[in-house]
């Protein structure tokens, strides 16, 4: 019998949002990236264009690491009804970004 994979993607969040709250619903999509270094890259691309503008506001933003749960029909069932919160074993902050 063979164990069903789990797997590890980086994602970011801005660092003022609840933690009770980070996987709820919001209509906004997370980006996820295969690793820490592209999802580094990617907030950095996002802080460059905000600061640019004259009238935007940088919020402290995290590096997330999350572990989904082992791949399998149910789980894939919880990530399409319920949403990615559904999907993940374990979450951390790995950075936070100034």
């Amino acid at each position: 019998m063979s164990q069903e994979p789990s797997f590890t993607f980086y994602t970011y969040s801005a660092a003022t949002e609840p933690e009770e709250q980070r996987w709820a619903y919001t209509g906004i999509p997370d980006n996820f990236f295969g690793d820490v270094h592209s999802a580094r890259a990617a907030v950095m691309e996002l802080r460059n264009d905000i600061i640019e503008d004259p009238d935007g506001e940088w919020p402290r933003m995290h590096i997330e690491k999350i572990e989904t749960l082992p791949v399998s029909k149910d789980t894939l069932l919880a990530f399409l009804n319920d949403g990615v919160g559904a999907f993940i074993k374990r979450y951390e902050i790995v950075e936070t970004i100034e």
